[in-house]
């Protein structure tokens, strides 16, 4: 029986005997949506498949998309494909998908996060015979310090900038990364967490989803009078100031900040919902594919650096993602 192939002209997706898979991308047929990140949904109506953390995010967001939820070990029939979703560790119901047909198993892992961090365990590898991998993070030089020596950062330079009567902000993505530091704050420090509102939507969510997190919305009185205060610490998807007596100092907590510096703000923290480039290949080893796939960041670099390691690599796409913070 013909086994799975794999195209990445005009999106991402896999075939089988006349049928198509599409992967975070729009074509005729089915929509595997691995997360609620809005560069892996498709600008047009389709058929989706998502876990259902996923589908309610994407309702947040006023995104309702029709489709059949697909829960984590669970197993869907879709034509002459069998699918089923584990976990990728990026955000909140983001997972990577096993793909089977004709006697091969693909695994995509969508966006992916191979460590434990203070909100969600890290993606694990699963063994395929094709492996699509992203590699937003593919060059040697991308090696995160551990995620316990950013945590300590932050929460130092949110004391200091208490201390010296400035409220400490964070700009960052209001799906995942808010919630990461809204749980890191509610874990070391005993101060209130402002958010704002589209972080509050995303982040009831959660909430709704079983993951403990607490935090006062800015839009309701008791966000607006602990932030009237001051000695709290402010989550927001967007760098705006809501009126206060004090000033803001505004952070970043991005992967990129291993590269980039952001002169417009006061810090940065490397902190990314993305593997590094360990990460990476260490999941390339343990699940042991015949070929390799990259897609997005440094697809071509990583695929090159995989075939001088042995590996079977090639870029499925040129696409590079967006610096996101």
């Amino acid at each position: 029986m013909p086994g799975l192939r794999v195209f990445g002209r005009g999106g991402i997706g896999v075939r089988t005997r006349g049928e198509r898979l599409w992967l975070d991308s729009y074509g005729e047929g089915t929509v595997l949506i691995s997360h609620a990140h809005s560069d892996h949904i498709p600008r047009r109506k389709a058929r989706v498949i998502a876990t259902p953390q996923t589908l309610s995010i994407l309702k947040a967001f006023g995104r309702r998309m029709g489709g059949r939820s697909l829960g984590f070990g669970e197993t869907l029939k879709v034509g002459r494909f069998t699918v089923s979703a584990q976990p990728s560790g990026h955000v909140l119901g983001s997972s990577q998908f096993i793909i089977e047909a004709g006697g091969e198993r693909l695994v995509y892992t969508g966006d992916l996060n191979v460590y434990d961090s203070i909100l969600l365990e890290g993606g694990r590898p699963i063994e395929a015979e094709k492996l699509i991998i992203e590699s937003t993070y593919g060059l040697p030089g991308y090696r995160f310090p551990p995620r316990e020596e950013v945590y300590s950062s932050m929460v130092r330079w949110i004391l200091s900038t208490i201390r010296e009567g400035e409220i400490p902000a964070f700009k960052v993505y209001a799906l995942g990364k808010a919630q990461e530091v809204i749980k890191m704050v509610n874990t070391f420090l005993g101060i209130p967490v402002v958010a704002g509102w589209t972080v509050s939507r995303v982040s009831d969510k959660h909430v709704e989803h079983g993951l403990g997190l607490d935090y006062l919305p800015l839009h309701k009185s008791e966000g607006l009078e602990a932030f009237s205060q001051g000695e709290c610490v402010y989550v927001a998807s967007r760098r705006e100031n809501p009126p206060s007596k004090r000033r803001l100092r505004w952070a970043v907590a991005t992967g990129w900040a291993l590269r980039y510096r952001y002169p417009r703000y006061d810090a940065s923290f490397p902190l990314s919902g993305h593997s590094d480039f360990p990460g990476l290949v260490e999941y390339i080893e343990h699940s042991n594919p015949r070929e390799v796939f990259t897609v997005h960041g440094y697809s071509g670099e990583f695929a090159r650096i995989l075939r001088r390691m042995g590996w079977r690599a090639r870029p499925l796409d040129e696409a590079s993602q967006s610096l996101l913070i």
